[in-house]
C-alpha cells in the first residue's frame, strides 16, 4: 500500500456536478481497483447543490484508508462553468504521471486501472482507451456498438479528427 509521501502514479480525475445518486457507485469502483502502485482521485465539484460534497468527504476517509490519496478542490458559484472546466482543474491539482478520467456517474471494473497502466508503460506515445458497457443495456445502443467495434487504426483516426476540429 503507498504511503501519503509516495508521488501517484495514476490520478483518477473526477468532475462533480450534482452527482448525487450516482457518486457512491462510483466511488466505490475506484476503492475496488486492483491496481497495486500509488493513486490518488483528484476530485473537482462544480458548484454542485445536491450532497456531493457530503458522500465525497464520506468517502475521503474511506479511500484514504486503502492507500489513495483524495485530492478534493472546487466551487460554489452560483452557476457550474462545465466539465471541461472541471476536468481541467481536477488535472491542475493533480500529481499523477498518468491520468484516468472518470465521470461521476460511470462505474469503473475493478481491473480498469492496471489494465490501462499495463498498456500505457507498453505504448507510451497513446492514449489508452477502453470497450464500454451501458446500464441499463439498451441505452446509447448506437453509440456503445460504435465504440466497441472500433479497431485500433479506427482509434487514431478518431482522435486526429477530434484533435482536428473537424
Amino acid at each position: 500500500m503507498p504511503s501519503r509521501g509516495d508521488p501517484a502514479r495514476v490520478s483518477i480525475i473526477l468532475p462533480v456536478h450534482n452527482a448525487e445518486p450516482w457518486l457512491d457507485e462510483c466511488l466505490r469502483s475506484v476503492l475496488q481497483q486492483d491496481f497495486e502502485g500509488p493513486m490518488e482521485l483528484s476530485v473537482f465539484n462544480d458548484a454542485s447543490k445536491d450532497k456531493s460534497m457530503t458522500i465525497i468527504e464520506k468517502w475521503k476517509e474511506k479511500l484514504e484508508g486503502s492507500g489513495i490519496l483524495v485530492v478534493i478542490g472546487g466551487h460554489d458559484s452560483p452557476s457550474p462553468r462545465g466539465v471541461g472546466y472541471s476536468k481541467n482543474q481536477a488535472v491542475a491539482q493533480s500529481s499523477g504521471s498518468f491520468l484516468c478520467f472518470l465521470d461521476s456517474d460511470d462505474v469503473m471494473m475493478p481491473q480498469r486501472v492496471r489494465l490501462q497502466h499495463e498498456a500505457a508503460l507498453r505504448c507510451p506515445a497513446s492514449i489508452i482507451g477502453c470497450r464500454v458497457s451501458r446500464e441499463p443495456p439498451s441505452s446509447t445502443e448506437r453509440y456503445t456498438r460504435w465504440i466497441n467495434q472500433l479497431e485500433p487504426h479506427q482509434l487514431l483516426t478518431q482522435v486526429f479528427l477530434a484533435l482536428s476540429g473537424n
